[in-house]
């Protein structure tokens, strides 16, 4: 078990921790959120030891075992993936020695084999408890699940990534099965199928885990207890990431309230000491209320983070058809990357590209931004489709010359521009920092300029690869924001499966040189893969079977019902742009409703006929139509779930 009592640690001066409070125990599993510099690594970095406390403790029991992954690249001596994997339990490498030791000894028959012998299979028994025998299968698993394949288990890791180093020392940690992990960004190196293993794994993973992590989708699979650090203490919060938004919101507002009361109440109370101060005959009023000041709560309010507080416009609403794939093939050397593919996307439609590193995601939002050309097949892009594509290496794009603003404004669309400075203001851009030169930012700086440049420029089809990169939970919940306003077609591939579960209304998973594609968001795809892959030996081995019968289906009617599918797609998405419309109008009439009934509650209202008459008339107006909107959003959400029900009854998902 974890202790952690009255922490305090201070940065210059500047507290950053102030009496942290925290226990975790056996098996808990405990997700640490917080604003960037916050504090949440220096506490990881306290827990270790790595830096001492200004004041407070940290306890453990003896002989607990500490598992830590730091976010940082790790230096590595040298050796083998495996080896690395295996120096997880070094105990094991310890008890090999000894034996080899003994059993040469006990070769020599000398006068204490006796006691050799005995104390041989002592260190056997030992051997086989702490898991000799097994641990180079398991480590091979592991590491297996991580992404290596079994010619990297005897790769040098020098000559790896940095991102696949870490994946080694991962895989080091999760073979020492600690007491506790402490897991810093553990999905930042990984791919989606090596970040859905580690997550199953850490599932049935017996000790503690106390982990910091942007990936929200990965803290709701893991985490059942929130705490966040937000200047300087520590927040408990019970439930997932969602249930923690949640929480988060309602506290939030009722401490604004709060201290409005409290505001309002001090200056009441100033003003009446004030007044009489210097009255003999209030002196003890005026005491009295200056002992009352005294005593008042101090509450600290947290200003809220800046929202995106604009929508994405298109300049040129595109035609139906955005993008038609025809047996596109590609390849860079002898491989096919992927080899007759077809894909349809239509205007609106909302679509995430998922698969394993490597199967050729980026290469295809490069086919499309022109950036390469199909061997085979074609690629169409629709009549008057403009494409505004957002690379992972987009930077090498920019003019390292032009300040950031003049980078922006370059190809910024006209109505945009008097909206540059909020967009920059959300990307951590503000005051005199949208004058600095693109050459003197950092890699994740020039990310976000990028990341502006293509969301305020006049295109109808953004197609994005990796947009959350570099990006805090503030500006990734920004980001979503505008997208979901946003009335052109998107195309996005993301390891931020939340992010994709708000954004997406199909996934197109890449496998083995084709595409498979799933009508709804990430966690439909997830939970219909599953179910897929638990039939699939079943239907290769009953060839009569419907989805045999469907591997015989003609071109023609893989086309009609490809067809289907794109109109219901269609109309799916004009229903949820009609359904948010209605909601926006709704919410503006309920506002209105509600100061109109504050209006008409005043008796100075009703003095005469005529100051009652407009207003009885607009909230008559304004109930009548409140009404009907209420209608349309009942009938839009039948409507709606209508088309979800022919979608899964058409692709049998």
């Amino acid at each position: 078990m974890l202790q952690i009592h009255e922490l305090e640690y201070a940065v210059a001066g500047r507290a950053l921790l102030k009496s942290i409070d925290l226990t975790v125990g056996p098996g808990d599993r405990v997700a640490l959120v917080g604003p960037n510099g916050s504090g949440k690594t220096t506490l990881f970095r306290l827990i270790t030891g790595e830096l001492t406390p200004k004041s407070g403790r940290v306890d453990m029991p003896k002989k607990f075992k500490l598992g830590y992954l730091p976010q940082e690249e790790i230096h590595v001596k040298g050796g083998t993936v495996l080896e690395m994997a295996a120096a997880g339990r070094p105990r094991v490498r310890e008890l090999e020695t000894e034996l080899g030791r003994l059993r040469n000894a006990c070769d020599e028959k000398t006068i204490r084999q006796p006691e050799l012998l005995k104390r041989l299979g002592e260190l056997e028994h030992e051997y086989e408890a702490v898991g000799g025998y097994r641990l180079e299968s398991e480590a091979q698993s592991i590491l297996s699940g991580l992404g290596f394949s079994t010619e990297d288990f005897h790769r040098p890791l020098r000559d790896m990534s940095g991102g696949w180093r870490m994946r080694a020392y991962l895989a080091r940690l999760l073979v020492q099965a600690p007491d506790l992990l402490l897991l810093d960004e553990p999905t930042n190196h990984l791919d989606l199928p090596a970040i859905e293993w580690l997550e199953q794994y850490l599932a049935r993973f017996r000790g503690g885990i106390v982990l910091i992590s942007h990936d929200r989708y990965f803290i709701d699979r893991l985490v059942r207890d929130i705490h966040e650090l937000e200047q300087g203490n520590l927040r408990h919060y019970r439930g997932d990431y969602h249930s923690y938004e949640e929480q988060k919101e309602k506290r939030d507002l009722m401490l604004r309230k709060k201290w409005e009361l409290l505001k309002s109440e001090r200056v009441r109370q100033e003003r009446f000491i004030e007044r009489f101060r210097y009255k003999a005959t209030k002196a003890a009023q005026v005491q009295s209320r200056i002992k009352q000041l005294e005593k008042m709560e101090d509450i600290q309010v947290v200003e809220p983070p800046p929202r995106l507080s604009f929508q994405l416009t298109v300049g040129t609403t595109s035609f139906k058809d955005v993008l038609t794939l025809s047996n596109l093939s590609f390849r860079y050397s002898e491989k096919w990357i992927f080899q007759d593919v077809d894909l349809n996307i239509s205007r609106g439609d909302r679509v995430a590209l998922v698969g394993a590193n490597g199967t050729g995601k980026t290469t295809l939002t490069r086919l499309i931004a022109g950036q390469l050309r199909p061997q085979a097949g074609s690629l169409r892009l629709g009549k008057r489709t403009a494409v505004g594509y957002y690379a992972q290496h987009q930077v090498d794009s920019l003019n390292l010359e032009a300040t950031i603003y003049e980078e922006i404004s370059s190809s910024v669309a006209d109505h945009q521009v008097p909206r540059i400075r909020d967009v920059l203001g959300t990307f951590q851009f503000s005051g005199d920092d949208v004058f600095k030169k693109i050459r003197v930012l950092s890699g994740g700086e020039k990310a976000r300029v990028s990341l502006a440049k293509i969301l305020l420029s006049p295109v109808n089809f953004l197609v994005m690869d990796e947009p959350t990169n570099h990006l805090d939970m503030v500006s990734i919940e920004a980001l979503e924001h505008a997208l979901q306003g946003y009335a052109g077609t998107l195309l996005i591939i993301s390891h931020d499966r939340y992010f994709l579960d708000k954004l997406t209304d199909r996934i197109i998973e890449m496998k083995e040189g084709g595409l498979r594609a799933y009508w709804g968001n990430y966690s439909y795809y997830l939970e219909k893969r599953g179910a897929i892959s638990t039939e699939s030996n079943s239907a290769e081995e009953a060839p009569d079977s419907p989805r045999a019968a469907e591997g015989r289906k003609t071109r023609e009617q893989k086309r009609r019902e490809a067809e289907i599918r794109q109109e219901y797609s269609r109309k799916r998405s004009r229903l949820k742009v009609e359904l948010m419309q209605t909601e926006e109008r709704i919410e503006s009439l309920e506002r209105r409703k509600t100061e109109l009934e504050v209006v008409l509650a005043r008796p100075e209202t009703y003095r005469d006929g005529k100051s009652a008459a407009a207003p009885q008339k607009e909230y008559a107006s304004v109930r009548k139509e409140l009404e009907g909107k209420y209608g349309v959003w009942e009938a839009v959400n039948r409507e709606l779930d209508d088309i979800l029900e022919c979608i899964a009854k058409q692709t049998g998902n």
